[in-house]
């Protein structure tokens, strides 16, 4: 029905292990992101190699590249620059595994944002969209509450403001809510769906005011409408667990496994009906 993948340090920081744990689930797709404690585009070269190795041993298949891009204080031009050339970083390492897709964010999240604030934002963002059409690669650009960025209503701004082949969205209906969203899956879907290149799962719940990562299945995100509506447009893209959930003591496997079999209950029971 559907492709499903995961990012390796949600299972794991090694690795090794955590393809192999990914690959007992039967899983084929996995995001490279942070490997051994480092993001994939701060490792060296002697390690970007081992990896590129254990990859094709493998034989999984790497969605996209998860660097950090823009994930930085929207005034610091210092940073700014040094992020321009994690870009460039992550540009190079997509295509040694077969890659097109690296990942963009839109800034940590600025207090008060009037539209002025908005102008400052998106003209930051112009330098990294011309550099992948110039590249031609794409952007996997991914709304998280920690950014600018975060709901349905702020990515339909994002994309009116860019009509750019080179941008499309890593839809995160979790990192939605979290955001503020209060109806991501399906409604906030239904207003960004066309730019949709890949899709992170992971569920969330507000528990005395505070945000609280949960198993898929167990918070607020109502996935089965969400997948019921994606297999309905055809969506041929991966769903990939991204779901922050631990278990108390539990450094990923057995969390990102309550999730994994949350997500297939769900397709189960979409598959049955």
């Amino acid at each position: 029905m559907f492709k499903i993948g995961v990012v390796t340090d949600e299972i794991s920081q090694n690795l090794v292990e955590a393809i192999e744990v990914a690959k007992s689930w039967g899983l084929k797709h996995i995001e490279l992101h942070s490997v051994w404690g480092k993001n994939i585009c701060h490792v060296d070269d002697a390690t970007l190699s081992q990896i590129i190795s254990i990859v094709k041993k493998s034989g999984m298949i790497v969605t996209n590249i998860d660097s950090l891009t823009l994930r930085c204080r929207l005034d610091d031009d210092e940073e700014y620059a040094e992020h321009i050339q994690h870009l460039m970083r992550s540009i190079e390492i997509a295509p040694l595994f077969n890659s097109n897709i690296v990942r963009l964010f839109s800034f940590w999240k600025e207090e008060n944002i009037d539209d002025k604030k908005w102008d400052h934002i998106f003209a930051k963002m112009e330098l990294p969209i011309k550099i992948a059409e110039r590249e031609g690669v794409i952007l996997g650009f991914e709304n998280v509450s920690s950014g600018n960025i975060g709901t349905s209503a702020d990515l339909v701004r994002l994309f009116e403001h860019f009509d750019s082949p080179n941008l499309k969205l890593i839809w995160d209906p979790g990192n939605a809510y979290a955001a503020g969203d209060t109806d991501p899956s399906p409604s906030g879907y239904q207003h960004v769906k066309d730019h949709i290149i890949h899709v992170h799962v992971k569920d969330v719940d507000f528990i005395d005011g505070k945000r609280v990562w949960l198993p898929v299945g167990a918070g607020q995100i109502d996935y089965e409408a969400h997948l019921r509506a994606l297999q309905h447009d055809n969506y041929n893209g991966v769903i990939a667990l991204e779901t922050h959930f631990r278990l108390p003591g539990d450094n990923g496997i057995k969390s990102t496994k309550k999730s994994y079999e949350g997500l297939m209950q769900i397709l189960h029971s979409i598959k049955q009906n």
